[in-house]
């Protein structure tokens, strides 16, 4: 049977400023060579590119009754994102993410709207019995749902199912619910930034190490240094692609999307789908926007082809 997976978290509209000439510069205008609205956060582009990939994918969150709401949904439908546990509301605004890029350095600001107020009132035992993995996306922006992971991640543990999180950063650093969480993930997707903050550790290898004692399987995004899993006790290391940079927004989150699909779909060992989330992620870069490589399957056996 076909894996059906329910990504959960924040939708927004993503604003890229692409090509800046300058940093940002107080009381001053910047010019940038670049400009773009695309459909954006963690978990609608994850469950994008799952959905692009071949896989089957529907999400949970709350999107505003407002033009950008629209758009959203839209962009849900084009995917071919289920849309039975996504709520509407006209009591706040649709969440907005401007990314401002200069070179390869990414900046990004959000008014939350949404993204705050959704509280996953649809989800319950009955509702994740439809699927058979669960990826939380963006925590730390979901001020009203954070409190109820642990009770659904629970739930989805006694329903057999299993379970992952790409938490995002959490601005305060302090990591709210965190301990309660790892033991219960399946997989735990974490950049180098994220895993030292977690960890209070200054390398990789230590972050990994120490959320090794606190969670099942962490992966990690390390960019330009590839990426890190856990196979048969062992750690496993794939070095990095290099492409062109022409915008990063959603590499990590293309990573998790095809490291979930390479793992599920195609039974792929941790290696190997390891370096399948590296290069959809990779591949991401050189396009504008989270979705802008719409990566399927056959893209990304290519674009593996061409980097040997």
């Amino acid at each position: 049977m076909k894996n059906k997976v329910l990504f959960v978290g924040d939708i927004n509209v993503d604003i890229i400023l692409g090509g800046l000439v300058s940093e940002p510069v107080p009381d001053k205008e910047v010019s940038c060579t670049g400009y773009a609205v695309t459909p954006g956060s963690s978990a609608f582009i994850t469950a994008a590119a799952y959905s692009l990939l071949g896989g089957n994918s529907s999400m949970a969150g709350l999107a505003g009754q407002d033009p950008n709401g629209k758009f959203m949904l839209s962009a849900l439908k084009e995917f071919g994102i289920g849309t039975k546990h996504v709520e509407i509301t006209t009591k706040v605004s649709t969440g907005v993410t401007v990314n401002l890029i200069k070179d390869s350095v990414r900046t990004q600001i959000t008014y939350p709207g949404t993204i705050a107020a959704f509280s996953g009132k649809l989800l319950n035992k009955v509702a994740l019995r439809e699927y058979t993995h669960i990826h939380f996306s963006g925590a730390y922006q979901q001020t009203k749902f954070r409190p109820k992971i642990t009770g659904l991640l629970k739930t989805a543990r006694k329903l057999g199912l299993t379970t992952s999180m790409d938490p995002q950063w959490d601005m305060t650093e302090k990591w709210e619910h965190m301990k309660e969480w790892l033991p219960l993930f399946t997989y735990f997707f974490v950049n180098e930034a994220e895993a030292g903050s977690i960890t209070k550790t200054a390398s990789p290898e230590k972050a990994f190490a120490k959320l090794l004692k606190m969670t099942a399987c962490p992966v990690l995004k390390l960019g330009k240094k590839g990426a890190m899993g856990l196979s048969d006790g062992k750690i496993v290391k794939v070095n990095p692609f290099s492409v062109k940079v022409k915008d990063t927004t959603g590499a990590g989150d293309n990573f998790a999307a095809g490291f979930l699909f390479a793992t599920f779909e195609r039974k792929m060992n941790m290696q190997d789908a390891l370096r399948f989330g590296n290069s959809a992620g990779a591949r991401s870069c050189m396009f504008t926007g989270g979705v802008g490589a719409k990566s399927t399957y056959k893209d990304i056996i290519k674009f593996m082809e061409g980097k040997r």
